[in-house]
């Protein structure tokens, strides 16, 4: 009968947290670093693939889309009192 250990970790965490245990050099850390880095973007890279694919979009038009600004731009404080210093006194 095997024994299954309740963790609040998934599969993926035990498998690193198995690695970490036997000790890594600073290098063996950035090697494994990068490659976690680059299996990170392969699966964004996956995803953005598959929406652009349902969306009916090029990788061009996704390209495209990711070098945009989309954010609302907001007037500071200090833009808004006077604005509104400015109506009140008629100007």
């Amino acid at each position: 009968m095997e024994t299954t250990l309740q963790t609040p970790f998934n599969p993926a965490q035990v498998e690193i947290l198995k690695l970490f245990s036997q000790g890594l050099t600073e290098e063996q850390m950035e090697d494994l670093r990068q490659i976690l880095i680059a299996f990170r973007f392969k699966l964004l890279d996956e995803q953005v693939e598959l929406v652009a694919k349902r969306k009916g979009l090029t990788l061009e038009q996704v390209n495209e889309a990711s070098r945009g600004h989309f954010r609302t731009t907001y007037r500071s404080k200090k833009q808004a009192n006077l604005s509104q210093s400015g109506h009140e006194s008629g100007h």
